[in-house]
């Protein structure tokens, strides 16, 4: 059987892979039966990756030019998204990005449209779709969201390939969350600041906690960006912090479904999310202090160079990369113990956030250092703060009109 390498295709390569006897492989879409509705592909084959790309866009190029005979009168939507989201979407995004949107159509958009015909699908079947999502099964904005975005990206490829003459989801829309809704979730993700300052004493005991909440604290790391930071990423002269990588899944896949997960060392979230920026002292110390103090909270019997460039800063007791679940777990049990409320992970990067917005800080220096692909992301998540930022705005130019009349009377 073909063994599939990591690596991403280039723009308008199609599916490439390599085979375990060396061989490039290649897959291009030439359309679809007339009596079954099934994708019909065409496989290609050369000694290099370079070789086999070019040879798919060139059959590409012809397929989309109409040289090819697209047969399309019985493709259903779900044969239409399991192409799309295999062949298109798969090699070009992470595996955990991926899994989410192999979810959602699974779960979600093939038991209600999957039977349709593509060139049956109306904005209304869509729409009904989405509603339900909303009203119904009272689904996560995010969900209801990927669920059209993803029927968005298939209709606007099958419209490439003169499936179909219009994309029927650009005349959907996303119903709106209700505004009570939207404000008790943004208040649910901000840690109080007694709480914060109770979990910072009971931490004083637990240097591994401490260093924990330190950093997530007062940096606004993800966890994985944080679990994946090495210490040739930790500039303690600067006081400066890079974050360049995380810990991503990988999978593996049977049957169209996955198989396995296994955690490793990946890109961040987007390449917005690599940046470089000063932090806090009181950052920098925590991180010095575990410094000194990781020798002692690792197996004695461990001979990784744990202070080495490359090594984690925040290791497992085995001195190799800790886990979103190792560390969760540890979290829980350090709230438990003593008697904290729980707030989930992410909550530290919601109030890091929270905390600069409050402080006047500008906006667009909170993008770059929560690592936002644009500033619309940063508004849009923290608009429950922006009222305070624009009485704060509002206060400054009250003074600065006083001011002015004071100076000249």
């Amino acid at each position: 059987m073909a063994k599939r390498t990591n690596k991403r295709r280039g723009n308008n390569e199609g599916s490439i892979y390599q085979r375990s006897d060396g061989q490039w492989c290649g897959q291009v879409l030439q359309g679809y039966s007339g009596g079954t509705g099934k994708p019909l592909r065409k496989t290609l084959y050369g000694d290099t990756r370079e070789e086999v790309a070019r040879k798919v866009t060139e059959a590409l190029s012809r397929t989309l030019h109409g040289n090819a005979e697209i047969l399309c009168d019985r493709i259903t939507v779900e044969a239409l998204l399991n192409d799309y989201l295999w062949v298109f979407k798969k090699p070009s995004v992470a595996d955990v990005t991926f899994d989410w949107y192999l979810s959602a159509v699974r779960v979600h958009i093939i038991p209600n449209l999957g039977h349709i015909t593509v060139q049956r699908l109306t904005p209304g079947s869509i729409q009904r779709l989405l509603n339900s999502l909303h009203t119904e099964k009272q689904r996560s904005q995010k969900l209801i969201k990927g669920v059209r975005d993803i029927l968005n990206q298939a209709c606007r490829h099958a419209l490439d390939l003169g499936l179909i003459n219009q994309n029927p989801v650009q005349k959907t829309i996303v119903p709106k969350a209700s505004r009570l809704k939207s404000q008790q979730d943004d208040t649910l993700h901000v840690i109080p600041e007694r709480d914060r300052l109770q979990m910072l004493e009971a931490a004083r005991g637990d240097i591994r906690m401490n260093t924990a909440i330190t950093v997530l604290l007062y940096t606004g790391m993800r966890i994985g960006e944080f679990l994946a930071l090495p210490w040739r990423n930790v500039d303690f002269e600067r006081g400066v912090i890079t974050i360049n990588q995380a810990i991503t899944t990988q999978s593996t896949y049977e049957d169209g479904k996955v198989a396995q997960r296994t955690i490793v060392i990946g890109d961040t979230k987007t390449q917005c999310s690599v940046r470089k920026f000063t932090v806090a002292p009181v950052v920098m110390e925590a991180l010095q202090a575990w410094r000194e103090a990781l020798p002692g909270h690792v197996k004695r019997s461990i001979t990784l160079d744990l202070l080495a460039p490359d090594a984690m800063v925040f290791p497992n007791d085995h001195g190799r990369m800790r886990t979103y679940d190792d560390f969760r777990t540890t979290y829980r049990r350090f709230l438990d113990e003593n008697g904290l409320p729980y707030y989930p992970i992410h909550s530290f990067r919601h109030t890091f956030a929270t905390m600069l917005l409050e402080s006047s800080v500008n906006p667009r220096i909170v993008q770059k250092m929560l690592g936002h692909r644009d500033i619309e992301t940063t508004l849009g998540i923290y608009s429950h703060v922006l009222p305070e930022v624009y009485s704060g705005a509002a206060d400054a130019l009250t003074k600065a009109h006083t001011a002015l009349f004071t100076a000249n009377m």
